[in-house]
Formats: structure tokens, C-alpha cells, sequence
């Protein structure tokens, strides 16, 4: 998600702070609904306590939350407010591997230095704060990607023309990251990513199938609210409701394929529920 969030800024007409918090607003509307019918109620029915900080913890995904994945929320807050910044001052104004350098390791020095500050395991904000910059090389490619044409330059590699090895790729992407998943505190998503969005393009273009683009661009709209909604069979308090949905299925690659569905599912209900709050006080003012 970071890449294609990378990727959506690029392409903004105004690559403003006003922009960055329309775009916050949008996917904090998407979490806090998920947040207040399902999480919340959950963990209190499960004993947890909810206080005036923790209430501000929960609302913001900051650590630790009750939704695993929430943490994408905070980030998502950061790289939003950043990034105008950033184009403001025409910081990536180099040639493309300069700027690449750039965006790879100078978030990486920051991300060290707060790693070894003497209250970083107690201070939730130091934490936060390294949680976004270890991912903020991950933002930074998909932009990198969109501003260098990355995935137009890769349709004209002749082995990415080719299925089989586009196919072998996609495995041994995968493969690579279940062995090798950082150096350190680097996370290698900053190459499997981009290998695979590349990979996955051409093999798209390769098959030319209508009914598994529709699947990606289905998959693609509702993204963020299958993100949040998959958490439910993860996270503390929520998992014990829907895992044993989740192994109706025993066969672990099946298994991922029906946590898509079930996810692409709750996502969808969320949507069509937002969609209505939102649609409910234009119904109001008519009525009156």
C-alpha cells in the first residue's frame, strides 16, 4: 500500500497540505467506522478499558491499537502532511539515482538514530515515528516509480515479455521474502515490491484476461477497507469471532485466497454503509 500511495501523490494536480488532509479524512472515515463497530466493542466486551489517551490511540492507529494493521493509518497521516513539504521545497530535485539514494537511506539514518534513543521502547511517539520512517522508503519508491516511468520502461525488458519467467518471478519474489525480509532495520520491500508491481504489469498485459482485470481493479478499489477489515481475523479480542470462519478453509494457499474473499467481502458491507452515512444528511436536508 505504500507504493501505491506513493504513486497517488505523484499524480496529484496539487501536491498540497490541504490535499494531504482531504485524503487523511477519507481513509480515517474508512478506519474509525471499522474502529467503533467492531474493534472497540470487542476488546471492551474482552476487559480492555478504554480511557481519554487510549481513545486518542485507537483514533489515530498509533501503538499499540487493537487493529493490528492500524499502523498504516499514522503513516499514512505522516507521508500525507510530509510530502507536500517535501515538493515544496523541490528536495528530490536530482537526477533520478540521486533521489532514489536519497529516499532509500537518509530515512533509514533517521530510523537508526531513533532506534537507539534511551526511551524508545516506552515512548509511543519515538515509536510511531520509526515505524514511519522504516516504511517511508516504501512511499518513496512508488513516487519514484511514477516520476521515472518505472513501470512503462519495464514493458520494454524482453524476459518480462515472457510468462513463464514473469510467473517463476512472482514466486521467487515471494520466496525471497519469506527467507529474507530485512537487513537489519531495512525492509527489502523497497525492491520486492517494485520487482513484483513490474512483474504483475506485464503479466496483465501478457494474458490480456477481462475477468482477472477485473478482479485487480476490484481488488484495487476497496484496498484500504480490505486492509483494515483483514485485521478482524488477526488481531486481540476480534480474532476469536471470525477465525473460525476464516478455518472453514485447513490448506494454506486456499486459505489466503479465502481471506481475500472474506476481506474483499467486509469491505465491501463497509463501503456500502459509509457510503449511506454519507449520503444521509443530503436525504435529511431534502426531507426537511
Amino acid at each position: 500500500m505504500p507504493y501505491c500511495q506513493g504513486m497517488d501523490i505523484f499524480f496529484a494536480k496539487e501536491k498540497t497540505v490541504r490535499y494531504g488532509l482531504k485524503k487523511i479524512w477519507g481513509l480515517l472515515q474508512i478506519y474509525w467506522l471499522s474502529l467503533f463497530t467492531l474493534f472497540i466493542p470487542a476488546a471492551i466486551l474482552g476487559g480492555w478499558e478504554l480511557s481519554p489517551w487510549q481513545l486518542v490511540i485507537q483514533l489515530f492507529g498509533l501503538l499499540p491499537n487493537l487493529n493490528w494493521f492500524a499502523w498504516y493509518v499514522f503513516f499514512y497521516c505522516f507521508c500525507m502532511l510530509i510530502m507536500p513539504l517535501l515538493c515544496r521545497l523541490d528536495v528530490f530535485r536530482f537526477k533520478p539515482a540521486v533521489n532514489l539514494l536519497l529516499m532509500l537511506f537518509v530515512p533509514y539514518i533517521i530510523e537508526v538514530a531513533l532506534h537507539i534513543m534511551p526511551n524508545y521502547g516506552t515512548n509511543t511517539l519515538v515509536n510511531d515515528l520509526f515505524s514511519c520512517f522504516l516504511y517511508f522508503p516504501c512511499f518513496f519508491v512508488g513516487y519514484w516509480m511514477a516520476e521515472n516511468h518505472v513501470l512503462e520502461w519495464s514493458r520494454k525488458i524482453r524476459l518480462l515479455r515472457n510468462p513463464i519467467i514473469c510467473v517463476l518471478g512472482v514466486f521467487a519474489i515471494f520466496a525471497a521474502r519469506i527467507l529474507v525480509r530485512s537487513v537489519g532495520v531495512f525492509l527489502l520491500d523497497v525492491f520486492y515490491a517494485p520487482a513484483l508491481i513490474c512483474i504483475l504489469v506485464n503479466l496483465s498485459e501478457i494474458f490480456d484476461c477481462k475477468p482477472i482485470s477485473a478482479s485487480l481493479n476490484c481488488l484495487g478499489k476497496y484496498s484500504t477497507g480490505i486492509w483494515f477489515f483483514h485485521a478482524v481475523f488477526f488481531s486481540t479480542y476480534v480474532c476469536e469471532w471470525f477465525q473460525p470462519i476464516l478455518r472453514f478453509v485447513s490448506w494454506p494457499p486456499l486459505m489466503f485466497v479465502w481471506l481475500v474473499v472474506l476481506s474483499l467481502g467486509g469491505a465491501f458491507i463497509y463501503q456500502k454503509v459509509l457510503d449511506g452515512l454519507r449520503a444521509l444528511p443530503q436525504l435529511v436536508k431534502r426531507s426537511l
